[in-house]
């Protein structure tokens, strides 16, 4: 019986709806733009946080870059005036790095080029077609072992390569596909500032940038660290990648840490004039970035719920004045006051529900439009996300609706009667 009478509530409340179209539409407005902001944020984080699990999985969770700046990856600013007086890394320091026993492997990391579009970048080009924004690493025979290299076509280079400093090198895809289309880029040349390279090995394409294009991945070209070095011997500051040993991962961090202060004599009592930067680091700060905004969008999406429910409220108060003369009528015919506050408690719940799930069917289209703008963020609707949604919605028509449906159930039944 009590589920016959709520289903009729429900049922007056849906033609309540269609009565009052505009009225309606203009009420559920604060309801589906909180409700919607909830989908489309938690959704985002949620292919944010997917996309740096994948991203550090790639780079390996053992890995780790050792430089002179606290932060090699994501900078807001330019790095302070203390770190940019510091000791440059050494190729001693890497050969150090690699003796210690719970390093599975080190290489220096000699980089050329830009990760900013506008900086100038180095020419590399094949039969007169350039390479778009390439980037250079020099490193050891073993980074390929080290850094998860993956290896599409060919091979990386050898210790003998590596020591006669050989002009060989492993390209990114694309960079293969700018320079030889169509072609088989092994064995061919490449010229490289204005130097001849012989290709070797080419690079699987990489999962892709957060918002498409070529990752730094595809665009990079890896040369042995001496051929570079020879190349440019005014290049002072290197970084180190170290791989640790299996289960070791928390051990090599201390024992970088305390070698590089002892090599460094950095004073027991001074902070570290070097950084220890782990992959997920670069990633996670676009994650912190993501959060940061969350904390600001989610108050913005309860305010947007509050003036829902405050419409709710008025509208629902405009009912009952609207429905005096029906509220008596059913309580001349024996309703009870329970039943006129469950009428327009279902009335205002439902009212907000309808706008809940259409703030959740928007939500899941922002997210989809995100897939589109981002190709290898997933993006996914969390399950979480829409139950919260849907519960928050209803539970604004539940609470802003509960005062009208008591007014309503506190007519006089005599007086309402007789209200015109």
């Amino acid at each position: 019986m009590y589920i016959q009478e709520v289903g009729e509530n429900i049922l007056m409340a849906l033609d309540t709806l269609r009565t009052h179209k505009v009225r309606s539409a203009l009420t559920m407005l604060g309801v589906i733009g909180g409700t919607m902001t909830v989908i489309a944020i938690s959704s985002f984080l949620t292919g944010l946080r997917e996309f740096v699990f994948q991203q550090t999985e790639r780079f390996g969770p053992d890995l780790v870059f050792v430089s002179k700046f606290d932060n090699i990856g994501i900078r807001f600013s330019r790095p302070s005036q203390s770190e940019r007086t510091r000791k440059d890394l050494t190729v001693d320091d890497a050969r150090a790095i690699s003796e210690l026993p719970s390093v599975r492997g080190a290489s220096p990391t000699m980089f050329v080029g830009s990760f900013a579009p506008s900086a100038s970048q180095p020419v590399v080009k094949h039969k007169g077609v350039e390479a778009n924004r390439p980037m250079i690493f020099g490193v050891w025979d073993n980074y390929d072992d080290i850094r998860n290299v993956y290896i599409k076509e060919g091979r990386f280079f050898t210790r003998t390569e590596q020591e006669r400093k050989a002009e060989v090198a492993v390209i990114g895809s694309a960079i293969a596909e700018t320079l030889y289309p169509g072609l088989t880029p092994i064995e061919r040349e490449i010229e490289i500032e204005g130097t001849v390279y012989r290709v070797i090995g080419v690079m699987e394409k990489a999962p892709g940038d957060l918002f498409g294009g070529d990752p730094v991945e595809d665009r990079q070209i890896i040369v042995p660290f001496d051929t570079l070095k020879s190349a440019h011997p005014e290049i002072e500051n290197i970084s180190i990648t170290a791989r640790a040993n299996p289960k070791q991962f928390g051990r090599m961090i201390d024992d970088i840490t305390e070698l590089m202060r002892r090599r460094r004599g950095v004073p027991a009592d001074k902070p570290n004039d070097f950084g220890v930067n782990l992959p997920g680091s670069i990633y996670e700060a676009i994650s912190q970035i993501a959060a940061v905004a969350s904390l600001i969008v989610f108050p913005l999406s309860a305010a947007g719920l509050l003036v829902g429910g405050i419409g709710v409220m008025n509208i629902m108060l405009v009912s009952v004045t609207e429905r005096t003369k029906e509220i008596g009528v059913r309580r001349a015919v024996g309703a009870r006051r329970s039943d006129i506050v469950w009428q327009f408690l279902t009335e205002a719940v439902t009212l907000t529900a309808v706008g809940g799930l259409i703030g959740i069917l928007i939500g899941w289209l922002i997210s989809l439009g995100l897939k589109q703008l981002a190709p290898t963020l997933p993006s996914v609707v969390p399950l979480w996300a829409v139950l919260l949604g849907f519960i928050v919605s209803c539970s604004v028509g539940l609470v802003f609706g509960l005062w009208p449906a008591i007014k309503a159930a506190r007519l006089d039944p005599i007086e309402a009667l007789r209200y015109e």
